[in-house]
């Protein structure tokens, strides 16, 4: 009976051990910054001096996060800025001026927040600019020309807004251009010839729309290009050379997609590069030095992922 305790004892041990040593290798890095904790963190923008906005939909508010030390502070929400209450804000960017704008999902509504005072106000919807009624705007980038596109969830399309006027144009869905419909659609992005990338949940691939007429074709999915198979792509970033880097929220991944082809290689991932593992992987943004930002609203944190090695590193949790 004593030699069995001691055995058990020495399972119970090494299992504690174990687990120990499993959580350090995940979590090494915990408990980077301070200031208000991130509670729903979904898209995220870089500043011109490198630091990072995120709108997050738990608190809500938008949080700077700087870039040197990972401290946190809200930006507007929570009592701070003036304007239009921030309800369920998605995806973010940073206009040329430094104007933050949001998609403010559950108001209907385009937001564009001073980023030295955080007042809020209303730059397309509710009554402001011409065109299509907004209907859950989850996700938007920026042109060329410094005007936005935009995914709009309940009109299943993708939306120009003219950032003077607010005034509202229909790219592609709805009639407008050829090709299968939108299923779930998620995050946009512009590529560097002005078309745009469409990540789709719906159809586990990656949209490619031309910006000329609407028309949009699949880029990449199980039956386009080679490599491992999306689940729920949900974000993508461009790089210079006009490939995409797609996030990956079921696969806590990001995968790197040829564009020419549509092929697909993990760039990082449980098992590719080194550092604190994904969890849930939402949001993403290229920094200024040509890494990815990644936002994972199950850890409540950021994470950096090297787009040479995939390995990551916890910029704030």
């Amino acid at each position: 009976m004593i030699n069995k305790l001691r055995f058990n004892w020495k399972i119970f041990s090494l299992l504690s051990l174990f687990l120990l040593i499993a959580a350090a290798c995940d979590d090494d890095s915990r408990s980077v910054g301070n200031g208000p904790k991130l509670v729903d963190p979904r898209g995220i923008a870089i500043e011109a001096n490198g630091d990072l906005v995120v709108a997050d939909r738990g608190i809500p508010a938008v949080v700077r996060i700087d870039i040197t030390n990972g401290n946190r502070s809200i930006l507007t929400g929570l009592d701070v800025g003036n304007g239009p209450e921030l309800m369920d804000p998605r995806g973010i960017d940073v206009l040329e001026d430094g104007t933050i704008v949001v998609a403010n999902s559950d108001a209907n509504t385009i937001l564009a927040i001073d980023p030295d005072t955080g007042d809020r106000s209303v730059l397309s919807g509710d009554g402001v600019g011409e065109g299509p009624a907004l209907m859950e705007p989850r996700d938007l980038a920026l042109e060329a020309d410094g005007n936005i596109v935009v995914k709009d969830v309940g009109l299943e399309t993708v939306l120009g807004v003219d950032i003077d006027t607010g005034d509202r144009v229909i790219i592609s869905g709805q009639r407008v251009g050829t090709g299968p419909p939108f299923i779930r659609p998620r995050g946009i992005a512009v590529l560097p010839d002005g078309d745009l990338a469409l990540a789709d949940v719906g159809i586990g691939g990656i949209w490619r729309i031309d910006r000329d007429n609407g028309n949009h074709i699949i880029l990449s999915d199980a039956d386009t290009g080679t490599g491992p198979e999306f689940v729920a792509p949900t974000q993508i970033a461009v790089e210079d050379d006009g490939n995409l880097l797609v996030t990956d929220s079921d696969l806590a991944a990001v995968f790197r997609i040829d564009t020419p082809t549509g092929n697909r290689t993990i760039l990082s991932d449980a098992d590719t590069g080194n550092g604190p593992r994904f969890r849930r992987a939402v949001g993403d943004h290229l920094d200024l030095d040509g890494n990815l930002v990644v936002t994972d609203n199950e850890r409540d944190a950021v994470i950096r992922v090297n787009t040479d090695t995939g390995d990551r590193t916890l910029i704030t949790e």
